[in-house]
């Protein structure tokens, strides 16, 4: 299972840090800055200080199970 973590900075100048889990796992770099770009764009997520302004990172953690 892949997870998507993407770090922003917000208006107050600290980082908030969004996660998707179980993101596909051809997702592309493009794809993933034009949803963060849409996130900031939108602001649908948070108000106030907390609005996202810029965008810090992303990054794709990927888990696997193993039978053992």
């Amino acid at each position: 299972m892949n997870s998507l973590s993407m770090v922003f900075v917000n208006k107050a100048g600290r980082n908030s840090t969004v996660r998707i889990p179980k993101v596909r796992t051809d997702v592309t770099e493009l794809e993933i800055q034009e949803l963060m770009n849409l996130l900031i764009t939108k602001n649908v997520l948070f108000e106030g200080d907390q609005e996202l302004e810029s965008i810090d990172s992303a990054v794709i953690t990927r888990q696997e199970t193993m039978a053992v």
